[in-house]
């Protein structure tokens, strides 16, 4: 056999040699990667194995198993501390909602008395609107700790959604008649879905107390079915003056600039965690007409 003919077979050995393990590295990238998206479930306590013992291999495999088990010790303990601040917070609202209901309903009883006058009077109304703020707050923050612990089962149950909207707007007509606000309800018959009742219903208490707030002139609801999707929108004008984050509203204690209106910065949040976990859609924009609208799609 040539010299020639020798180098060649070397050469092709040798390419043989390099394919191969090029080969065999390929195949253990891959199965890396699926190691470490299986390592995403906490759960899941398997380490990532090697298949290639050559020993950078074995050296980014360890590394790769020390890197996801700080993440995983990371993750538990920040939502073991979520878990604890969620308690404390649930905890307090729960003490301060007692004595603050009661204060609340002293203050209404002077007020209803009619014997204040003046400057007293006013200094009333003053207090009166701090306590209801501050039982509005508590009671979210109770509602929020709730949720994030996932303390309530969430059972389905058949809904007359018409019927239950139709119900909520007739509450609103107080406050709608003495503030001259315009209706625009459009409310289509006998749309029943499937969903949790007290949980649309907070959505929907949400979505109206959050349009009592913000609403100028204009307050619009409207219910409808296409094909496999019921919408529920709730829509309103504002002051020229409001400057609102669309990016933002669905984020706890967002509040949009305003000069009148005040509130927790929890109502849209808490509707958007409801809808998370009954698995619809919720979002916010700006409609053709400008009106600023929250729409839940089920």
């Amino acid at each position: 056999m040539d010299f020639t003919k020798i180098i060649i077979i070397c050469l092709f050995l040798l390419f043989a040699v390099f394919l191969i393990k090029y080969i065999s590295l390929k195949k253990q990238i891959k199965s890396f990667g699926r190691q470490v998206e299986q390592r995403k479930n906490i759960e899941y306590g398997s380490p990532i194995k090697v298949d290639n013992f050559d020993r950078d291999i074995v050296e980014l495999a360890v590394k790769l198993n020390e890197h996801t088990d700080i993440q995983r010790s990371l993750d538990v303990e920040y939502k073991r501390s979520r878990e604890q601040l969620n308690n404390v917070i649930s905890g307090i609202s729960h003490d301060f909602r007692t004595p603050l209901t009661a204060a609340l309903g002293y203050l209404q009883m002077i007020e209803k008395s009619g014997e204040l006058t003046g400057k007293n009077a006013e200094y009333l109304e003053i207090a009166l609107q701090k306590n209801a703020y501050l039982k509005e707050l508590s009671d979210e923050f109770f509602e929020l700790s709730k949720l994030e612990n996932g303390q309530e089962n969430v059972a389905l149950e058949s809904i007359n959604l018409s019927n239950l909207i139709s119900d909520f707007v007739m509450e609103q007509y107080g406050w709608m008649q003495e503030r001259e606000i315009t209706p625009d309800f459009e409310i289509s018959d006998g749309i029943v879905i499937e969903s949790n009742l007290n949980y649309v219903m907070r959505i929907t208490e949400n979505l109206f107390s959050n349009a009592q707030k913000y609403t100028l002139k204009t307050l619009g609801v409207s219910v409808s079915k296409n094909e496999s999707r019921v919408v529920f929108s709730v829509f309103n004008d504002t002051e020229e003056s409001m400057d609102i984050d669309i990016t933002r509203v669905f984020e706890p204690f967002y509040k949009p600039v305003s000069r009148n209106k005040s509130g927790s910065g929890l109502g849209l949040y808490v509707v958007k965690c409801l809808s998370d976990k009954l698995g619809i859609e919720a979002k916010a924009e700006f409609d053709k007409n400008g009106f600023f609208r929250i729409t839940v799609i089920f």
